[in-house]
């Protein structure tokens, strides 16, 4: 009885130690003090700037915002391809020398140092820049970029995710499509892509998170750019105070994820009941 108290109340802490900075963010914008200790009256003020423009440094959160946005779904969109690809070739792969090697080399990039992968990146860049005299001044240039360093950063996420979903699903599924008559290609997308869905799904997500939360990458490859991570680093270097409606913007960014992970566990809590 003591042991389970005791469980109980350190989960308890754990729990209010990770969520109350993000209750004291949601609660602090409704308020249009830039202090986070001090109250300054209820306002929707912070949500109403946000949308229109007329805040405090408005038109750099809207731009880094539409930044990230675009930076994260690409990122999302090729990590998820190529992860998911990767993880069926791995699962096809019967020697297990091989199989070991590969998920050895996958999870390299996310045990590796962060700041050691954007400097590796960064030589790339420069090298293929001076080879091909590309010049990266441009947005559209940048933007791609950036993609691709978050892009090999992110897959091995997506495959990390995928890859336990393909070693669940029974092969003989697979091997029956193709004896009915469905060439590899069509069985791929009507037998092995529907059964790994949920895990293709939740390594989507996680991407596109982990290129929103990226700095270090960022900073390193690219400059005049600006994505939501970068510019609170710039407010924050220059000794500004955080606009109140960054405490917005974060707070919706919170509740969507938020609500994306209650639809994402719904059908697996009500299959697990069933």
């Amino acid at each position: 009885m003591v042991r389970k108290i005791v469980v109980k109340t350190f989960i308890a802490a754990v729990l209010i130690l990770l969520y109350l900075p993000i209750v004291w963010m949601i609660v602090f914008s409704f308020t249009g003090t830039t202090s986070f200790s001090s109250w300054g009256g209820f306002t929707f003020d912070n949500y109403i700037n946000l949308f229109t423009g007329n805040g405090a440094n408005a038109d750099k959160i809207q731009e880094a915002l539409l930044n990230t946005l675009f930076v994260g779904f690409f990122v999302s969109l090729l990590s998820t391809v190529l992860g998911t690809l990767g993880a069926i070739g791995l699962h096809a792969i019967h020697s297990k020398k091989i199989k070991t090697a590969y998920s050895t080399v996958n999870q390299i990039p996310m045990i590796n140092s962060e700041i050691v992968t954007a400097i590796a990146l960064a030589l790339v860049f420069n090298l293929f820049s001076a080879t091909f005299k590309i010049s990266d001044g441009s947005w559209g240039a940048t933007a791609f970029k950036l993609i691709l360093a978050q892009t090999s950063f992110c897959a091995p996420y997506v495959l990390l995710n995928v890859l336990p979903r393909l070693q669940k699903s029974d092969n003989k599924i697979y091997e029956a499509a193709l004896d009915l008559g469905c060439t590899p290609a069509k069985a791929l997308f009507k037998v092995v892509l529907p059964d790994i869905l949920p895990g293709i799904v939740v390594g989507a997500l996680l991407s596109f998170t982990l290129s929103i939360d990226d700095f270090v990458i960022t900073k390193v490859n690219v400059t005049s750019f600006e994505t939501l991570s970068t510019l609170l680093y710039g407010l924050k270097n220059g000794k500004h105070p955080l606009p109140a409606d960054i405490r917005a913007l974060f707070t919706i960014i919170f509740f969507i994820v938020f609500a994306l992970m209650m639809i994402l566990y719904s059908p697996r809590k009500k299959s697990a009941k069933d």
